[in-house]
């Protein structure tokens, strides 16, 4: 997909800039700066800063694309092109350095479809969506967990090796839309309960609409996820506040109409028509007990 052409391109010009010297054999001795180790070493330093892929998964209605537009631009925007899939590329700070992530915003309802599998397989980390509202939308997040588990051992069996995969790839469940207390069909009980039962890493239950806070304290969690030494999987129950300064972010904006200019669209593609399961939705939970 988009972003495996993107990375082709970066590692094509990091070893044009390598090779400028060879193009010049007879400047070479004269050039200390166009030796080999030093081409190589600025190769290994452009591989080094590879984006982290983050894949959104959930079913239509859930609120995946309200999750990443409010994360990239701090704006709530309640109605999306359920058929629309979308990579952007937005850079934050994170404890003091800047990292680059790559955001797949998929389309619900990608069952048994050759390209949700290879998504799958192309994200290092993942937030698995659903609507509190949405009971079924919460169940499915079973058959999606089962899903990336296969994809990630198929492509360790499978696959290159590759020094940036991991054993256990981070899977975030984040409940949504628990502002809308009158229509909610799943507890935070049992958001925490189903979250253990399928070996995801942290649950999170928050609200898009009214909270900038909750939605970057997942992306904040899940980079750091990625940024951690790998250890023996510990769930952790976050709460919907987030306390202490807060990370800054760049980025820039294309591709999509959003005047606050956050973002970068990398891909953006309309997908077949299909079925989408979506339950109108509106309710609000109490946040849990810490």
């Amino acid at each position: 997909i988009a972003p495996h052409r993107m990375l082709s391109g970066v590692a094509i010009a990091a070893a044009s800039a390598g090779g400028g010297g060879g193009a010049g054999a007879g400047s070479m001795s004269s050039s200390p700066k166009s030796t080999p180790l030093t081409a190589l070493t600025k190769l290994s330093s452009l591989c080094k800063a590879r984006p982290i892929r983050v894949l959104v998964l959930g079913q239509s209605g859930v609120g995946k694309s309200a999750i990443v537009v409010r994360y990239l631009t701090r704006r709530y925007i309640g109605e999306y092109a359920p058929k629309l899939e979308k990579v952007y590329q937005h850079t934050t700070e994170l404890a003091g350095s800047q990292v680059t992530l790559e955001i797949l915003d998929s389309a619900g309802d990608e069952k048994d479809s050759e390209r949700h599998e290879a998504n799958i397989r192309w994200a290092d980390v993942f937030l698995l969506v659903y609507s509190v509202t949405d009971r079924c939308s919460f169940d499915d997040c079973s058959r999606a967990k089962f899903l990336i588990n296969y994809n990630k051992r198929r492509r360790r069996i499978t696959g290159p090796a590759n020094k940036d995969s991991r054993e256990d790839a981070p899977v975030l469940l984040v409940g949504n839309k628990k502002d809308l207390v009158g229509d909610r069909m799943v507890s935070t009980d049992e958001g925490l309960k189903r979250s253990r039962d399928i070996g995801c890493r942290a649950f999170h239950e928050i609200s898009v609409r009214e909270s900038i806070e909750e939605v970057k304290e997942v992306f904040s969690e899940a980079i750091r996820f990625l940024r951690e030494v790998p250890k023996a999987p510990k769930l952790r129950r976050a709460v919907s506040e987030v306390h202490g300064n807060e990370d800054s972010s760049t980025t820039t904006s294309r591709g999509l109409h959003l005047s606050s200019q956050h973002g970068t669209l990398l891909t953006g593609r309309l997908l077949d028509p299909r079925r989408h399961w979506h339950r109108s939705s509106s309710i609000r939970s109490r946040t849990h007990p810490g």
